[in-house]
């Protein structure tokens, strides 16, 4: 039950590709797990063709791997592709409710993550003590990122792996522009703080 309704999930979370995971206790997968079922409603039979396509899937993969005469950039291009075909699988399953549902958590989530970053905004404020017109600039950076991953992202004349490049320069991008906002004094506050948080991380894992 629990590997299908990762699947659907993963129906609502749009790839970026550049959001980091954070890992949640048991439980408190097991309670979200418990809320996606409440709120998609998913049949028996959803139930039974989801296994089916994630059985399916499991087993491209697993010969994917084994596949030696191919090189490393194609197979990861080839493992994006059976990524993105699974998701559209699984989102074929849903009803037009069930997709409207996922639409509303979207949005939801969208909200939640709109809230998170002015708090994380303000908690940057103070510890690299920014001013109000660095403030601005990074907010006007971060909304023309945003822009900019999502037009990456809604290109379709891009395969998988292009889309992985242009996203890694995208974010470099982002970290040059960081550095252009902060002083000296900032950056390494930041860089203290980012190892802090890498060490929190590991701790937590």
């Amino acid at each position: 039950m629990k590997k299908i309704l990762v699947l659907v999930l993963a129906t609502v979370t749009i790839v970026a590709v550049q959001a980091q995971k954070k890992r949640l206790p048991d439980g408190k997968k097991d309670l979200r797990d418990k809320m996606l079922t409440e709120r998609l409603k998913l049949s028996e039979e959803q139930k039974q063709k989801a296994k089916a396509l994630n059985e399916d899937y499991r087993n491209q993969m697993t010969e994917l791997r084994k596949k030696e005469d191919i090189t490393v950039k194609e197979s990861r291009t080839r493992m994006m592709e059976l990524n993105r075909k699974h998701r559209e699988d699984i989102r074929g399953l849903l009803s037009k409710d069930q997709k409207e549902q996922i639409e509303k958590m979207k949005l939801e989530r969208k909200k939640i993550a709109e809230i998170d970053g002015n708090a994380r905004m303000e908690k940057m404020k103070l510890k690299l003590d920014l001013n109000n017109e660095q403030i601005e600039k990074i907010k006007k950076q971060r909304s023309e990122m945003r822009e900019k991953m999502k037009a990456l992202q809604e290109n379709k004349s891009l395969d998988m792996m292009k889309k992985r490049e242009g996203m890694k320069a995208l974010l470099q991008e982002r970290k040059e522009n960081m550095k252009s906002i902060l002083t000296e004094e900032q950056q390494k506050k930041m860089q203290e703080r980012n190892k802090l948080m890498k060490r929190k991380r590991k701790v937590l894992s």
